[in-house]
């Protein structure tokens, strides 16, 4: 699914984020990303969607591929399918009227027949619990709710491999205890993790091992 042979960023004059990186992530596979602040965790996040150096201007070091190719290489759709990401920020990612048009709008990009459409989005909108509030705008959710509606508009896109940027960091108890219970029911149906969370125990929950910046 992933692969990192001797990997590095740096951005432009300065020197590279973090030593070389050699590993490997599995379908299935849930792997906990550590270091300390500042070490290009995130930046390595970037790298394995795209955004860097697409939108991001980075130099990369080393190989990176995704389903045996670098991101780049693939296409649009392709990485649609392939990787999908959830920020710190849930601010980051929502902006459409309604709960329902933002699970939709992936899929109309995709060009999905609304049949269809109509279904993901119900099934998706169940699992995080927000088939109730789908007609409601994003705006008057609570920042728990508004995580768990950037996690569903990723997932159902059915990516194969979720990456987690301290996408728990910002809730309280009981948000983050339900964000939790969605993302390990997915880690025991089988989807594929790269998890960056400064807290050991929720790491521990969601990741069979740690690859340390």
């Amino acid at each position: 699914m992933l692969e990192c042979h001797q990997f590095t960023i740096a951005y432009p004059k300065h020197t590279p984020l973090f030593p070389p990186q050699t590993f490997t992530l599995a379908a299935g596979e849930s792997v906990a990303l550590c270091g300390d602040s500042g070490t290009g965790k995130s930046s390595l996040l970037y790298a394995i969607c795209g955004l860097i150096p697409r939108q991001i201007e980075a130099e990369l070091h080393g190989e990176i591929l995704l389903a045996g190719k670098p991101p780049s290489k693939h296409t649009l759709a392709e990485r649609t399918g392939l990787v999908g990401m959830v920020m710190q920020n849930p601010e980051t990612q929502l902006f459409c009227g309604t709960v329902e048009l933002e699970i939709a709008f992936g899929l109309e990009n995709l060009c999905m027949p609304r049949e269809d459409m109509q279904a993901c989005v119900r099934e998706v909108l169940e699992l995080v619990g927000l088939w109730a509030r789908r007609s409601e705008s994003p705006n008057i959710l609570s920042g728990g709710q508004k995580q768990l509606l950037a996690l569903a508009s990723v997932l159902v896109l059915q990516p194969k491999l979720l990456l987690l940027d301290e996408a728990l960091s910002q809730l309280d108890s009981t948000a983050c205890a339900t964000m939790m219970a969605v993302l390990c029911e997915l880690r025991r149906n089988g989807q594929a993790m790269l998890v960056v969370d400064h807290d050991e125990k929720r790491r521990a929950k969601l990741c069979d091992s740690e690859v340390c910046l």
